[in-house]
């Protein structure tokens, strides 16, 4: 923001309270929002972060005028569930009289306010395929243009750009012919977000719009949302939990925690409160968590970028620091050869690939959108049946009708949308449901279940409905519902989507429990960081081939292998290779544990 702009509100928030109906009357469900006051200046980059299952998107969708005015309450009794004001661009959205109605000489509460806000608002859900309405790309980018009334001239040239916005501007010819479920989860989310940067909305809420991006993907996004920003003076709010991000493009940024605001504070000071950000589970930058463990300061505060890190870390740390990493000592469990596979329409989604997974080991299949990640991953647990090549699976062949039968009980896959694998009114009907196939007795079903829900911290969930949880809190429901049936083969398609920073810790060592028991785990994930700080091996997809084998210490301590995968390396590696710049045999130290364990040993300039 222009410092000298004189300030006005956008949004203004004052007192609010909420929480959703229930479907029993004489039941109410604890206030979700308790009491936020909350001010966002026009043309302001706003943050909000915060743990899952803090109110983040309720919040939005009060501002979006959803709630209250798009849910179902009793007439009369609006004061039960929300209170206090959201004003948009000076204009009431939402507001209850809580003497509106006396009935029986109980004040019941009248609601008054404009209602939802399209198109002056636009918002862009976390699950995009929540919002898709059409059949085809080229339908679904302007259905909010047609409805606005604008010439067809204008739909199309704003369908394109807003397509080559998003980086999608190579499927704009054939836009018409593509159906959104045809796309990879990555392109879904940037379908979603050109639905909405074609309607030049004057508030836009991005909610967690990066979560099924990978890096450079996330990376294209913000900027597009960010020039536009810039240029139609556009107020952003943006839900999220990458502290690149949020530091990056934000003006400010508030922190969420159990349906309060605990502080709203500038981006680049917001990440230098280490204790706040541990205290509320909060994403904090790797080279930043380094500094603070070890007492290393930049001008007398905790250092936040690279760039900062250069003139306080020590750059003499001997080369003998660097860790060995580890080999594949196990038999292959699992190969694949020459793999192809084709959809219907002729698309290509893999051309030849070849990799191994060896038993007991953890191995990180990566790449960008649409490179073919998940398609392998629906071959492995035999959804799609490979167009040629070979897959085995303790050395048997995965196409033979009789071995696919028996998959389940040795392949366990947890997709990347929640949504696709829940379909019990219970978390823990849901748990036990792939038990009961097993076959086992009620008292193991039983025994299991209550595990796998102290293991990814569901248990006061167990008797709620998934539909109900938030997207982090239903990812969690399907990683446990897997983990109870214990496969040997553990595949994991983006576990960590939508989770907050205590949560993919949470899951990640659970994870690493099972591995360190033997398991072998199988991750397809867009998160660096998680690779360096969890996973052996790595091996990239690149428009359907194999380009990269090896290490993570091998990939991202590589330029050149960076370039040719089109990934990005974690910070913590990356600050070590950047003191190679100034010291060349200084040690690649790959992770946060890596650096924290060396500085410890060795500290000297």
């Amino acid at each position: 923001m222009d410092g000298d702009s004189v300030m006005a509100a956008m949004v203004e928030i004052e007192d609010l309270h909420w929480r959703y109906p229930t479907f029993d009357e004489a039941e109410e469900h604890p206030w979700t929002l308790k009491g936020i006051n909350l001010r966002v200046e026009k043309g302001e980059f706003f943050g909000i972060t915060g743990p899952s299952g803090a109110g983040k998107t309720t919040l939005c969708k009060a501002i979006m005028g959803i709630i209250p005015h798009g849910l179902k309450i009793p007439f009369g009794l609006y004061n039960h569930h929300f209170r206090g004001r959201v004003v948009v661009d000076g204009e009431l959205v939402s507001a209850v009289d809580p003497e509106g109605n006396v009935v029986d000489g109980e004040a019941r509460g009248r609601l008054f306010g404009r209602g939802i806000m399209s198109p002056k608002v636009g918002m862009v859900l976390q699950d995009p395929e929540t919002q898709f309405v059409k059949m085809s790309l080229l339908h679904e980018v302007a259905f909010g243009l047609q409805l606005l009334r604008l010439p067809r001239e204008e739909i199309e040239v704003r369908v394109r750009q807003a397509l080559e916005m998003v980086g999608l501007g190579y499927l704009a010819d054939d836009a018409e012919y593509i159906h959104p479920n045809d796309l990879s989860g990555g392109q879904k989310q940037r379908v979603a977000i050109a639905s909405l940067l074609a309607m030049r909305p004057e508030l836009l809420i991005l909610d967690e719009p990066t979560s099924d991006l990978d890096p450079l993907g996330k990376r294209e996004v913000i900027e597009t949302v960010r020039m536009l920003h810039d240029e139609y003076q556009m107020t952003v709010i943006i839900v999220e939990h990458d502290p690149e991000i949020l530091r990056r493009f934000c003006d400010r940024i508030a922190l969420i925690e159990d349906g309060q605001v605990q502080c709203v504070d500038e981006a680049t000071s917001f990440f230098r409160h280490m204790d706040r950000l541990e205290r509320g589970g909060i994403c904090r930058f790797e080279v930043s968590e380094i500094a603070y463990r070890t007492g290393i300061y930049h001008h007398g505060a905790i250092p936040i970028t690279i760039e900062e890190c250069l003139t306080c870390f020590p750059k003499g740390l001997d080369a003998s620091l660097q860790p060995e990493d580890p080999r594949p000592q196990g038999e292959v469990l699992l190969e694949v050869k020459d793999l192809t596979y084709t959809y219907e329409d002729g698309t290509q989604a893999l051309r030849g690939v070849n990799f191994q997974l060896h038993r007991g080991e953890v191995l990180a299949l990566l790449g960008t959108n649409g490179s073919g990640k998940t398609t392998v991953a629906k071959i492995l647990n035999g959804i799609y049946r490979p167009t040629s090549g070979t897959v085995t699976i303790l050395g048997q062949d995965i196409t033979r009708r009789s071995v696919r039968r028996e998959l389940p009980r040795h392949v366990g896959y947890v997709f990347q949308n929640p949504d696709h694998q829940i379909f019990t009114r219970r978390v823990r009907d849901e748990i036990a449901y792939g038990l009961k196939n097993l076959g086992l007795s009620e008292e193991e079903i039983a025994e299991r279940t209550v595990q796998a829900l102290e293991a990814v911290n569901l248990t006061d969930k167990a008797d709620e409905d998934p539909l109900f949880l938030g997207k982090g809190q239903r990812q969690r429901v399907a990683v446990a519902s897997i983990l109870a049936m214990r496969p040997e083969i553990l595949i994991v398609d983006e576990p960590t989507t939508g989770q907050d920073y205590r949560m993919v810790s949470g899951i990640m060592e659970l994870l690493e429990n099972l591995h360190s028991q033997g398991n072998t785990v199988l991750i397809i994930t867009h998160d660096m960081t998680l690779v360096a700080n969890y996973c052996e091996r790595v091996v990239v997809l690149l428009n359907g081939q194999d380009v990269f084998t090896g290490t993570p210490r091998e990939l991202f301590g590589n330029p050149e292998n960076l370039e040719r995968t089109q990934l990005c390396a974690p910070q913590a590696i990356s600050l070590s290779v950047a003191m190679r710049q100034l010291k060349e045999d200084f040690p690649l130290l790959l992770n946060k544990a890596e650096w924290i364990r060396a500085l410890q040993t060795q500290r000297w300039v």
